[in-house]
């Protein structure tokens, strides 16, 4: 996984957790709809994307993030 993009998660979690590509970014790290938005942000800025309300809505680990980062950025 992007390891910027595991910064960002452990940003946005506000702990110093083991990120990995099963991560729930809802159920294991506690996201909240306001905090995954802030991510969401953060994704954007950091890799130059725009990430549509359905990539968001479709979007519940942290390895299918980073896919969509990659396929975005390709």
């Amino acid at each position: 996984m992007n390891e910027q993009l595991v910064e960002l998660i452990k940003n946005a979690s506000g702990g110093n957790i083991e990120i990995t590509p099963d991560t729930n970014l809802a159920m294991d790290l506690g996201l909240k709809s306001i905090d995954l938005l802030e991510l969401v942000t953060d994704v954007e800025d950091t890799f130059g994307i725009e990430v549509s309300d359905e990539a968001v809505e479709t979007i519940h680990t942290a390895g299918e993030l980073d896919a969509y980062i990659k396929e975005m950025t390709k």
